[in-house]
């Protein structure tokens, strides 16, 4: 994300879910992440952070297994996906945004 602020608003979500993962605070922040990514105009993080919310509030957490179906490394698929957000202006991560949100559709179908 472009704005200070917005990552900020990010690095906390993720410093908060790295030390215990609670369901409603993760929305109410993916939702304020989002309203900061209306104001950047940027429809892949508004998307992302939209399904995130719904699917968290669905199912009570975020496990997409994406990140073990990728063999990526030693964090939760909302880390992996907060660490992409925070550089969403590299084509490799908006697309691998893009790969979750697909999979987050899927699940939600």
């Amino acid at each position: 994300m472009r704005e200070a602020k917005a990552n900020l608003a990010v690095n906390n979500l993720l410093k908060d879910v790295t030390k215990k993962f609670d369901a409603d605070k993760a929305v109410a922040q993916l939702a304020d992440i989002r309203l900061l990514g209306l104001a950047e105009e940027d429809p892949t993080i508004v998307k992302i952070c939209r399904l995130a919310s719904a699917y968290i509030t669905e199912k009570g957490n975020f496990d997409l297994g994406y990140v073990a179906e990728e063999e990526i490394g030693d964090m939760t698929d909302m880390e992996y996906l907060l660490e992409l957000m925070l550089k969403v202006d590299r084509p490799a991560n908006r697309e691998e945004i893009q790969e979750i949100r697909d999979k987050i559709k899927g699940e939600l179908s």
